[in-house]
């Protein structure tokens, strides 16, 4: 890899512990409602704990071996940045680029690269953008990248007048 090269990753790690809290929380809520709706009382918190732990691992575990193709990456080289989700990716030149910033905390951060007026963006099977206010706007998901925003940022910073 050359020194002008960083390459942003998602992190698998991060990614499961992600599927499992929000599993975890998604089947708390959901057996909660669906005893409100049946008129009965909830189950014991420590049989729904167990059920919702086992369901959880399983649902983040399959999560990560089915999408994982799918993943989100940013890479900075030279000429260009290398955006990639959802098995698309998009390679942009610098001066194509009017602004690149990260909205939202944690792990909902995405990356926003706007394009010059007049750029070309790039076609075929890429990555496609979104059109705000005339722009095309790349959209990626960036809040479970390693290494993390802040350094994205600094890239971008690096990059970018």
């Amino acid at each position: 890899m050359d020194e002008n090269e960083t390459v942003f990753r998602t992190s698998a790690r991060l990614t499961f512990v992600f599927m499992l809290l929000m599993g975890l929380l998604v089947w708390v809520v959901v057996q909660a409602v669906l005893a409100l709706i049946a008129g009965r009382p909830p189950a014991d918190l420590t049989s729904i704990a167990a059920s919702g732990v086992l369901y959880a691992v399983v649902f983040s575990a399959l999560s990560l071996v089915l999408h994982r193709r799918n993943w989100s990456s940013v890479e900075f080289t030279g000429p260009a940045v290398g955006l990639a989700e959802k098995g698309r990716t998009a390679v942009l030149p610098w001066q194509a680029i009017q602004s690149a910033t990260v909205r939202r905390p944690g792990p909902f951060a995405v990356l926003q690269v706007t394009l010059r007026p007049g750029a070309v963006a790039p076609s075929g099977m890429t990555l496609r953008p979104r059109i705000r206010a005339g722009q095309p706007v790349y959209t990626v998901n960036v809040g479970l990248l390693r290494p993390a925003a802040g350094v994205l940022r600094t890239e971008l910073a690096r990059h970018l007048p």
